[in-house]
């Protein structure tokens, strides 16, 4: 598992004074860093070799500005081009929300998704966890 803490930022609130649900997604995104990194070590987003397919969150609870949040990350699923990033947002030791990305390799040269090679899959493989 790979895990990341953020402080929630006043401006990440909104009028009935919880996180507003979009924050969630950005969240989600940055804590999936170290998961691009294995593809693109240096990030460079001239040379990006990933697609997002789809994404699902589910709120399970308000998040408040009350304490930070822990992002969670596992993989959930490999395939042959794509693969499942599972996560689970954390306030005070209870689950508040969780999600599921969807991200291809892909060649946008060509516009087709290509295999994940075996030392990415390795590393994905590392952070597997089996979902009920």
């Amino acid at each position: 598992m790979l895990s990341i803490e953020f402080d929630v930022r006043f401006y990440e609130t909104d009028a009935l004074q919880h996180v507003s649900n979009t924050v969630l997604v950005g969240w989600f995104e940055t804590a999936r860093l170290p998961i691009f990194k294995y593809f693109t070590p240096d990030l460079d987003l001239n040379n990006w070799p990933l697609i997002l397919a789809n994404y699902n969150v589910d709120f399970l609870q308000q998040i408040y500005l009350s304490g930070p949040v822990e992002v969670k990350t596992w993989i959930s699923r490999i395939g042959n081009s794509s693969f499942v990033v599972y996560q689970e947002l954390w306030q005070s030791n209870v689950k508040k929300a969780k999600g599921t990305t969807t991200l291809v390799r892909y060649d946008y040269a060509s516009k087709k998704a290509i295999r994940i090679p075996d030392d990415i899959r390795a590393k994905l493989e590392a952070h597997k966890i089996e979902l009920e």
